[in-house]
């Protein structure tokens, strides 16, 4: 199965049908750039687009 990201926090999950950060079942096929957290704590580029938990994320959903 193809990653997908959660319209609602940008979170990229693989075989899942709901976000594992919000819970949210929105999830889309059309996604673009990737971002890789693991320390939110103690980055700025998580503090700049409002991540809370380390993971992959897309920059843009559609």
């Amino acid at each position: 199965m193809a990653e997908k990201a959660c319209k609602n926090c940008n979170r990229i999950v693989e075989d899942a049908t709901e976000c594992p950060v919000c819970k949210n079942n929105d999830l889309s096929d059309s996604w673009s750039g990737l971002v890789v957290i693991y320390d939110p704590e103690d980055s700025q580029i998580a503090e700049k687009i409002g991540i809370n938990t380390p993971g992959k994320y897309a920059i843009r959903v559609k």
